[in-house]
Formats: structure tokens, sequence, C-alpha cells
């Protein structure tokens, strides 16, 4: 009996990982989260070895989707996956408890639980903000519209109810040996059928106006006007090649972002952006200083450029700081006028723990031995909001860089358009992954963060995927070469899009739907811990 059932859940579980791991980019068959659920919550509902299968279907679940991290750290990839995978045994543990205390069906508790574990996971330290169930919906362009309200966990939420809902339906004894009766002879008692017809109705009641709200936005209330155009700047150099560079290759590259970019002489340029560190020279010291003549030949393509396209320069690149005699690196986007005058510069505020830095180092030393490479990067401490000035209109407007993952980041998006930025720009180097789907997976993620600030963001990517997200979610361009849209080269323009609107409600407010899931979750867990003690 008990090995039946092992190898029965065993089956359920590598039916929920399937599903699960299809519904998101690559291949990104986005219905399948809408089912991919339902074969853990059966495992749950079994009661048996809960813990071992959820644990099971976390870790298989991560190990394979994030498999593009072998390309940087095996170590890493392996130890990601096995602390990311706790998030599932906590929710199958909690979620089995719950039901099992206070008698409650999926619809009431599963969602809640899910979206508390999503925003816990989604904290610096706790996790890794990738792979929230809402992402799998990143081209529905109708139901991701409420995200403004909700933020990504809205989607996440309904998602886990339609799970649920299924779910609770096939657990349900829904058949009754009487057919001669009707329809309604199928629901074997009153409290069963007002059960049967409430898990049918709330999860479409709450699709209905999800979609109504996201027709309605989309076809009459936001009206998008065209802004600055902007130029980004693909050199698909090869990580590497990037990384391992002698002084004749970090020529080789100068020499090709700066070739590139001249492609946009002619044009009516207003900014030609670099992605992150792309620019191989120290521009924020005097080259005579660290006497480097690929800091001399930064600073005169520089001048060069904008000589040439008369547009602003929003460059990737390193900058040194000298603080007590030592040495601060940062990793860096430049700014330079028409006229190649140094405006100002943004230092990446949010590092990515054992790519840019080690955690914990001081005390844990060994830990540095996970990263096949020395870094030592500092944080930044501020966030910048830059000027740019229109040759179509004569407008200002302004605009803040994320960098990397902090795209990722919801709260450090809010910030920047909370701080007045008319658009973000984004870049970075994924040329790590070479052309796996963790591109695809981060432009998702991207989409996410423009629809809940109603903000345009562009991204320049080394690798790909360079692109433009509309403030509705709507990616309206990306670098593409013969139906090739990852490791290409080129230079992609366009114009920004613009919503005439305030900010959005969870540009206001934050993360308060989240935060009410968590809430939820406490009190129902409060609940069943006392119903415990008094019994």
């Amino acid at each position: 009996m008990h090995k039946n059932r092992f190898y029965l859940n065993l089956f359920l579980s590598f039916l929920t990982i399937t599903l699960l791991s299809f519904s998101f980019p690559t291949p990104g068959i986005s219905y399948l989260a809408w089912i991919a659920l339902v074969p853990w919550f059966i495992i749950i509902s079994t009661g048996y070895r809960v813990g071992l299968f959820s644990y099971l279907v976390g870790l298989l679940f991560f190990v394979f989707n994030l498999s593009w991290l072998w390309f940087v750290t095996g170590i890493g990839w392996l130890l990601l996956s096995l602390f990311l995978a706790l998030y599932f045994f906590v929710f199958g543990i909690v979620l089995h408890y719950l039901r099992r205390r206070l008698r409650l069906p999926y619809v009431f508790v599963a969602p809640f639980v899910w979206v508390t574990l999503e925003y816990l996971r989604s904290f610096p330290y706790f996790g890794f903000p990738w792979f929230f169930a809402g992402h799998s919906q990143y081209l529905n362009l109708p139901l991701i519209q409420i995200t403004d309200i909700t933020g990504v966990y809205g989607i996440s939420f309904l998602i886990v109810v339609f799970n649920a809902a299924i779910a609770d339906l096939i657990e349900q004894p829904l058949l009754n040996r009487n057919y001669i009766s009707g329809i309604y002879s199928v629901i074997p008692s009153d409290k069963k059928r007002k059960r049967f017809w409430f898990t049918i109705i709330v999860p479409f009641l709450l699709l209905f106006s999800v979609l109504v709200y996201g027709y309605l936005d989309l076809r009459g209330h936001r009206v998008l006007q065209d802004g600055p155009n902007v130029c980004v700047v693909q050199g698909n150099i090869p990580q590497g090649v990037k990384i391992e560079a002698d002084d004749e290759q970090k020529e080789k590259i100068l020499m090709k972002y700066t070739s590139l970019s001249l492609e946009a002489v002619g044009d009516e340029v207003d900014m030609i952006v670099w992605p992150e560190t792309m620019m191989p020279g120290i521009l924020n010291i005097d080259p005579e200083i660290l006497n480097r003549k690929i800091d001399r030949l930064s600073k005169e393509s520089v001048c060069r450029l904008t000589d040439a396209t008369s547009a602003n320069l929003l460059l990737g690149g390193t900058a040194i700081d000298v603080k007590d005699a030592s040495a601060l690196y940062f990793n860096t986007a430049f700014y330079f006028d028409r006229k190649g005058r140094f405006v100002d510069r943004y230092d990446k505020i949010c590092l990515v723990p054992f790519g840019e830095f080690i955690p914990f180092e001081d005390w844990l030393s060994f830990l540095s031995r996970l990263v096949p490479y020395n870094i030592s990067l500092s944080e930044g401490v501020k966030r910048t909001i830059f000027e740019l000035d229109s040759k179509k209109n004569g407008k200002i407007y302004k605009f803040g860089v994320i960098i990397c993952y902090e795209d990722t980041i919801a709260p450090l998006v809010r910030e920047f358009r909370k701080d007045g930025a008319d658009f973000l720009v984004n870049i970075t180097n994924d040329a790590w992954f070479h052309d796996s789907s963790e591109l695809d997976q981060h432009l998702a993620v991207m989409v996410f963060r423009a629809v809940e600030n109603r903000i345009c963001i562009t991204r320049a990517a080394n690798s790909g995927i360079s692109s433009f997200v509309a403030p509705d979610g709507e990616i309206y361009d990306y670098l593409s070469e013969d139906g090739r849209y990852k490791e290409v080269e080129g230079i992609l323009c366009n114009k920004i899009r613009f919503e005439d609107s305030v900010n959005s409600w969870y540009t206001n407010h934050g993360d308060v739907f989240a935060i009410s899931c968590l809430l939820v979750t406490a009190i129902l867990s409060l609940i069943a811990l006392t119903r415990r003690i008094l019994a």
C-alpha cells in the first residue's frame, strides 16, 4: 500500500515539476501554470510524506530551471537550488497543517501561503526573486494590468486560486449513484453543493474581474505618447573574452561598441546607451594618473561619439574611488551630455551575492571558493536621477538607471519612480549565461516592473535581449537578427513611451497586497495553533 502510494506521489511530483517548468520561458507555455500545482496539491491531500515530496518538487524544479548558473558556478547552482527548495518544503508542510487543523478547502488557504512565501523570497539574503508564478504570464497583457495595484503577487495569487479550485474539485466526492434526479443529484448534500459552486464560481469571478480591468485599461484609460529617441547598443562580447581581456582585446571591445554606436549618426538620437561594464577604461579618473592607454582611448571615444552623433551618452563601466588610502570599485553608469562633458554617475546599489561580493566573507572566508573569479565591488549609496533633453520637442525628461538584476527588486524600482523618473534604463551583461533561457526569464521579470509602476523601461544588454517595454507591459521592440535575439550584435533605436497619468497605486503604496496575504497566513496559523493547544 505504502509502496504504491510512494510511486504515485513520485509520479505526481514529476508531473508538477514538468508542467511548472514548461510554463516559464523558455518554452513559456504559460497556460500550463494554471494546472501545474494540482498534482502537488493531491500529494498534500494524501498526507503521505508531504515534506519529502514538497522538497523534491522544489529541488528538481530549481535544479532544472537554474541550470544556466552552471556557466558561472556549479557549486553555487546546487547550493542555491537546495536553499530555494526549502520554500516549497515550507509551503507543503504549512498548507497540509492548516488544512488538517482548520478543515478548509485549498482555495481558502493555498493562495495566501504561496504569496507569503514568494514575498519573503523577494528579500535580499532570503532567496531569489525569480520564478514567481505570475512571471509565467508576462505576455498576457490584459491579465497583468492588475499588477499596478497588486504587484506580480496578484497574478501569482490568481494562478494558485485556479490550481487550488481544481484540486478541491478532485478531492470532493462529486458523483452520486443516483443519476435519475437530474444534474443536482451529482452533489450529495446541500453543504457540499454550496462548496462545489463556490469552488467553481470564485476563481472565474476573480479572473473575470481582473480581465475586465485589464481590457478597459488597455482600450481606453491608457494613452501612450512618444518621448525621446534612445539607441541601445548590443556588442555581443563573449564573457570569456571580456573577463580575461588583455589590453589588445579591451581596445577591440571599445572599437566594436564605438563603431556600432556610430551607426546612429544622422538620426535624431537623444541618447546612446552601452550595457553594463562595456566601457573598458576608467572614466572617473584622469588617464595620466593610472597611465593606461585604454583609459585615454576610452575618454577619446566619448568625445568622438558626442561630436559625431550630438547625443547624450550613458555608458556602463567601472568607477574607482580612493578612500582612506584604499581603492573602492563600483559597477557604474556614467552619463555624458551632448558635448562630451561628464554630468553624473550611478553606482549600483543592490549587488549580487557571490556575483559581485561575498556575503559574510570576514567571518566565513571559505565562501569565496564558491566563485571562480575575484570580486570586490562596493555598493552605491544613492539613487541618481538624470535629465535628458529631447531634440524633437525640447522637453526635459528624467530617468533612472537600474543595473543588471536590480530590475528584479521591486522596491528599488518603485523608489526610482517615486523620485520622479519618467522612464528607466536597464543596463546588463547577461553574456555570462550565453543564449540560455536566463535571458528570456530576465526580460519577463522586467515586464512586471514596467506595469507595476506604469513606466517605460529600455534595456541595453551585451548579448541580449535588448528591448523596449511600454508602461502597459508590451515589448514593443527588441534587437534581432535573422529571427535570433540572443547572442547577436547591433543597435536598436526607438522612442520612449509615456503614459499621461500619475503614479500607479502600486508605486505609491507598494506591496500592500503581498503583506495582506502574509497577515492572513499568520492569522490562519495562529488560529490553527490555538486550536491545537486548546484541544
